[in-house]
């Protein structure tokens, strides 16, 4: 350490190994690139251990683009099997393999075998904790024994919202003060477009062939989207002139079954549409033609498709849970989340009420841009120092 210039190191494995369309993926890529943005004193060790090549172009791109930044890459290799039997003996540590750093900042839980003793680490949030039943046994087991050692050995712990905080406080009984809420933001790319910017082209593609509502999110029992098929067959059945479609975007995740048995099981099933893991691209043509955007997931760290939403203009409905509140604010409708008879209200509420629909659209552009990533990065470096 050279007086006030620092070795920041930032483990990426998340990012190398997964890409940056997973919402941890999406926090490491736009985090980093917003630091190099407003710092080029420090120097910027990223480290990861990766099994596979497929994201490694992303990483070497940082430093392409930065070229006034001081940008080291430590890399390592390695395949699963190896890389699993590394994690449980905890050796070598990276500083072996050359990784030298200051501080080292791991941005999703969980920490790679290391001497450094200045860890910053982000907990997304414990929803593992909070909703054991959603996930497998061994995960939980897993990840709580982990999570919790690594919150008490990190020096600082960055929450993406107060509620995240508020959990690991409770469940983990760690100082307050030792936690700070850097809350996320949309990728600046979710924007509102001109009506001659917004093609018909990727709609046809997905077979989105009228007025839709709009989900987005991995499909997996935490998002509630049985709740959100419910609402919407009620929607169908009490108005014979509904004649929108039900739009669902994101991958396949865990414990999906319900949610697509739900669909098969209702009399509209033709209007209900799981398109799949999209690009970007085509994301923000389908979030800007949508007609409402509900998200009536039941815990989130954090959330970020109603934000995305939201810079798109849309009006959004969510559910008043967990970190959703602060995201949302006045400027959505908060629904409880596992009541379908109120959503299904709400929305056919929003949607006969073009006065209500222009007035949340305004609503939503404006809380849209409290949440920036350039804050983002300047609370967290001002957490590093």
């Amino acid at each position: 350490m050279t007086g006030n210039i620092f070795r920041i190191g930032i483990d990426i494995s998340t990012l190398l190994n997964h890409g940056p369309n997973i919402g941890a993926g999406r926090y490491i890529i736009n985090l980093v690139r917003n630091l190099l943005e407003i710092d080029n004193k420090n120097t910027y060790v990223l480290t990861g251990r990766y099994t596979s090549t497929e994201y490694l172009e992303i990483a070497y791109n940082l430093k392409k683009d930065f070229e006034n930044n001081k940008i080291e890459l430590k890399f390592y290799g390695t395949p699963q099997k190896k890389l699993d039997l590394w994690n449980r003996l905890k050796f070598p540590p990276i500083e072996f393999l050359g990784f030298k750093a200051d501080i080292l900042h791991c941005p999703d839980y969980l920490i790679p075998p290391t001497l450094n003793k200045n860890i910053v680490l982000t907990i997304h949030d414990l929803a593992f904790i909070r909703f054991p039943q959603f996930n497998f046994p061994w995960f939980i087991k897993k990840y709580t024994i982990e999570v919790k050692r690594n919150a008490k050995r990190a020096k600082k712990i960055i929450a993406d919202s107060q509620s995240t905080k508020n959990d690991i406080v409770n469940f983990f009984n760690i100082n307050p003060s030792k936690v700070s809420v850097v809350r996320l933001a949309a990728d600046a790319f979710f924007r509102k477009l001109p009506s001659k910017e917004k093609g018909k082209g990727v709609l046809k593609k997905y077979n989105i062939d009228k007025k839709y509502i709009l989900s987005v999110g991995t499909i997996e029992p935490r998002k509630n989207f049985t709740t959100l098929i419910k609402a919407f067959n009620i929607a169908k059945k009490r108005n014979a002139g509904f004649g929108y479609k039900l739009v669902i975007a994101g991958r396949t995740g865990w414990k999906s079954e319900a949610t697509y048995t739900e669909r098969e099981a209702s009399p509209y099933k033709d209007d209900i549409l799981f398109i799949g893991k999209v690009s970007d691209e085509d994301l923000l043509q389908i979030y800007n033609q949508a007609e409402l955007f509900v998200y009536p997931s039941l815990f989130e760290g954090f959330g970020l498709p109603p934000l995305e939403a939201m810079s798109c203009g849309l009006p959004v409905m969510a559910s008043d849970s967990s970190s959703l509140k602060e995201v949302v604010g006045d400027a959505g409708i908060l629904v409880p989340s596992e009541d379908h008879r109120e959503i299904s209200r709400q929305i056919l509420y929003v949607l006969k009420n073009e006065k209500l629909k222009e007035e949340l659209k305004k609503k939503s552009l404006i809380q849209a841009r409290k949440f920036n990533w350039t804050k983002t990065a300047e609370k967290t470096l001002d957490i590093y120092k």
